[in-house]
């Protein structure tokens, strides 16, 4: 038996979903496991081994994951890994049984309708199952503590720090120090290496250290060192990996030992040759990270500044220790230090990924906000955030899995008096006494749309954009959007009608209302979410007293014809049966197919006949290709009226193939 008292390899962080299922689009994926359950479930209740290997089998089937079935990770296990966190979500028990919760999440994903707060009723039920959600040895509950730091920031909360910092504050305590440390150098680094020195594993260590010393062993012990180096240097792979960073220490205690007696060069040279590539033995995903922290440079070649590079690394704790034991102390710091800055860094994408669903938070200027009404919400009931206590197993699981209507009923503290909650919004924004709060909320929500619009989704943008939609370029298309604003993680094609929405609020000269846009469901960072066909149109546009029905797609060939030659016409008769007479259908693609050509503008000179037996004599479908929109955009001062009148002569044109139609008189037009 050891006499030393064990450190754990826990990483003691905030993790919303796992490294091994990074999904690049969550709010899609956890619906179609839902749905695959259901399924699923209506042929096999049951969740053994034998099971699991079978909703394997589904789940590739379906295209949701491709489940492996090599010799490394078996096809079970590798299901519950990618099935894993909707069930820790509440929205499946723990034999993926879908719960309450769960078919909530199933019917609100169905359509974009919003609630009082103007966000997703789907987003919604995300933002209720993460308020109960409870992450495991932590005392308070993951978002009700990053709420607190939002507020705390006075709605300006660093991502830096929710990376590094609010993931792994566990206690009410510990965050609140961490929040004063944070806000008197800003330095996140400074604040998770102090949060380390005070941490009870740097406790343990010296008390272990401590205990080697008080043996009377030294560094030169080597058996009883290792002894004692396996458990300072907690890692979850086991000894192949401590061995490694076991290595380092020899490496750099060389160093320290003999510091004094080495000229320049000589330590130029080892640093070089024993040093500068270690990274990967102390846990550390990027050199960067680990020359930074050793070296106070990103980068070290023969050409570097070696006098300041020395100069650094000798006054770090770790090379300015005065002593083996302080050393040995410091080496563990320094090891927690990096492996805690990587496993942060790896998190990163997961957390704000999963944060995005619930739509109540802003994500710009590497900034993290709450949105308008939530801010003055929960600003209201700081002081009850961090007073939550986590429940016990039984009770947790029940709450979670549960449905409720409102937050209400999951805290009692957020019991909202809407009228109460305008009055205090009221103070800032006194136009909400008139709008009412949905209406305030949609009005600020369009005042930052246009400001997207105008300084992100210009037209020289989009024509970027647009350029890599055919050929089709996804990556090229992500890292533009990447570039610009943010992360775009929902579907291309989701992507395309939302970027053709704003490209004929361009073309129509600003004369149509950018809220039409929003229509189209999007995220609290005002982007797209992935979604389901619906039975109307992509997009609608009114102008004067004309309706625009935009149909878009990036299918091509004969899928074209497949997908959009009976959907588009179905929609644009729904359209005038129901809405306005006066209304047409622009059909856009990346590239147009002929025979679904033919087939579209056949109903020009034909009667549609709905279900009910009501009829339209003929529709105007007029077919553009991406390069036409990308022209159009380009044209500077052109009249729109003139453009309309454009439309107008071709759609009553004689030409009755759809094919011929567009090649020798749309795109003349056009191009």
């Amino acid at each position: 038996m050891s006499k030393y008292e064990k450190i754990t390899a826990n990483s003691g962080l905030i993790s919303f979903g796992n490294t091994g299922a990074r999904l690049g689009d969550p709010r899609a994926t956890y619906v179609k496991i839902l749905t695959a359950l259901n399924k699923f479930r209506e042929r096999n209740a049951n969740w053994k081994d034998k099971d699991q290997v079978e909703f394997g089998e589904l789940l590739s089937e379906l295209e949701i994951f491709e489940i492996k079935t090599d010799n490394i990770v078996s096809s079970d296990k590798d299901v519950r890994l990618k099935t894993s966190f909707i069930s820790q979500l509440g929205f499946t028990t723990n034999d993926r049984i879908v719960t309450k919760a769960g078919e909530e999440l199933l019917q609100n994903s169905k359509n974009f309708a919003t609630n009082e707060f103007e966000i997703s009723n789907e987003s919604f039920t995300y933002f209720k199952q993460f308020l109960k959600y409870q992450q495991k040895e932590f005392e308070i509950l993951p978002l009700l503590s990053l709420i607190y730091a939002i507020v705390e920031f006075d709605n300006e909360l660093p991502l830096d720090f929710v990376t590094y910092i609010w993931s792994s504050s566990q206690t009410k305590s510990e965050l609140i120090q961490n929040i004063k440390t944070y806000k008197k150098n800003s330095d996140y680094k400074e604040t998770v290496y102090k949060s380390i020195v005070n941490s009870e594993n740097t406790e343990l260590a010296i008390k272990n250290i401590n205990i080697f010393f008080a043996n009377h062993y030294t560094i030169f012990d080597k058996n009883e060192l290792i002894e004692l180096l396996y458990v300072i240097f907690p890692h979850g792979r086991g000894k192949k990996f401590k061995n490694k960073t076991i290595t380092l220490f020899y490496d750099i205690h060389s160093y320290w030992l003999n510091k004094n007696k080495l000229t320049k060069t000589e330590k130029k040279s080892f640093i070089q040759n024993n040093l500068r590539s270690r990274h990967k033995d102390i846990a550390c995903k990027k050199s960067s990270d680990y020359l930074l922290t050793l070296f106070g440079t990103t980068s070290i070649s023969n050409s570097s500044d070696w006098e300041k590079i020395i100069s650094f690394f000798e006054n770090t704790e770790l090379i300015s220790a005065k002593d083996e034991e302080t050393f040995i102390l410091n080496f563990h710091i320094l090891y927690m230090y990096i492996k805690k800055i990587s496993v942060c860094e790896e998190y990163k994408d997961l957390n704000i990924r999963h944060l995005k669903l619930l739509d109540v938070f802003i994500f710009e200027y590497n900034n993290i906000k709450l949105d308008i009404v939530f801010w003055y919400l929960f600003k209201s009931v700081k002081d009850s955030l961090l007073e939550v206590k986590p429940l016990l197993r039984n009770d947790y699981i029940k709450k979670l899995e549960s449905s409720q209507t409102s937050i209400s009923q999951i805290y009692d503290f957020l019991q909202i008096d809407i009228l109460k909650l305008s009055e205090q919004i009221a103070t800032d924004f006194p136009e909400i006494k008139k709008l009412g709060l949905q209406n305030f909320a949609l009005k600020k929500k369009e005042e930052r749309l246009l400001n997207l619009v105008n300084t992100v989704f210009t037209k020289e943008k989009l024509i970027a954009i647009f350029e890599n939609i055919y050929p089709r370029n996804d990556k090229k298309i992500r890292e533009l959007i990447k570039e610009w604003y943010q992360d775009y993680e929902a579907t291309i094609p989701a992507l395309f009608e939302y970027l053709l929405g704003i490209a004929f609020y361009w073309l129509f000269q600003k004369q149509v209302r950018i809220s039409d846009i929003l229509n189209l469901g999007l995220d609290a960072n005002l982007l797209p979410k992935t979604h389901a066909a619906g039975g109307q149109a992509d997009l609608i546009i009114s102008r004067k007293e004309k309706d625009y029905l935009i149909e878009a797609t990036l299918s091509e060939n004969d899928n074209q014809r497949q997908m959009e030659a009976e959907p588009v016409p179905r929609h644009l008769a729904k359209h005038i049966l129901e809405k306005n007479q006066n209304s047409l259908a622009l059909f856009i693609a990346g590239k147009l197919d002929p025979n679904n050509l033919v087939a579209l503008r056949n109903y020009k000179f034909s009667t549609w006949y709905n279900f009910d037996g009501r009829s339209v004599e003929n529709m105007n479908i007029l077919p553009l290709a991406i390069s036409n929109v990308i022209y159009l955009l380009k044209q500077e001062g052109y009249d729109l009226d003139e453009l309309e009148s454009n439309f107008e002569k071709l759609l009553n044109s004689k030409t009755t193939d759809g094919f011929k139609w567009y090649t020798n008189e749309i795109n003349l037009i056009f191009s």
